[in-house]
């Protein structure tokens, strides 16, 4: 074994200490990303989804590249390590993996645009001078038009700092947002 030093870059995420804390970010990572999808050059944009995007499976629609859009989402699944503000929307765009169409591969190309716009975004683990734990949750009450399951999402913090979140649709469907 060899002591390599202050840990600085692992597995496509890069640590960066200051007086202010730990930040972790996957920047280079994203950069190569872009450029390997050949969007490097593309308009960012200004969210990572439309708002009430309405995404679903339609009969008849133009199917997109399988492989390369399950390629694409794996990638951006990666990616939300360091960037909860993708999270929901990798979390709907993952569940068009078994028949991507047009629509979809569009949606997950916005992600991407976003990314471009927002490489340098990570987490900051600050010194607490706390450990409160403290944890937030909210649903969408039957947001999906096809089957009308719920989405639901949660973030939870010790000592102001982002440690876990996560988005994603419900087994059954709620009868009450309650």
């Amino acid at each position: 074994m060899k002591d390599l030093g202050r840990l600085k870059y692992f597995l496509g995420i890069e640590v960066l200490r200051s007086k202010k804390g730990i930040f972790i970010s996957q920047k280079k990572y994203t950069l190569d990303f872009l450029a390997e999808a050949g969007i490097l050059d593309c308009k960012p944009a200004e969210t990572p989804m439309a708002v009430n995007h309405g995404l679903q499976i339609v009969k008849g629609a133009e199917l997109a590249d399988r492989g390369k859009y399950q390629r694409l989402v794996g990638k951006l699944i990666y990616l939300s390590h360091t960037r909860p503000d993708i999270a929901y929307a990798i979390g709907v765009v993952s569940q068009f993996m078994h028949q991507p169409q047009a629509d979809h591969m569009e949606a997950a190309l916005r992600i991407m645009r976003y990314l471009k716009g927002t490489f340098d975004y990570g987490v900051l683990f600050r010194k607490p001078g706390h450990l409160e734990i403290q944890a937030y949750t909210d649903a969408d009450w039957a947001g999906n038009p096809v089957d009308r399951k719920s989405t639901a999402g949660y973030f939870a913090s010790v000592g102001g700092n982002l440690v876990s979140w996560r988005s994603k649709k419900q087994k059954v469907v709620a009868l009450s947002s309650a």
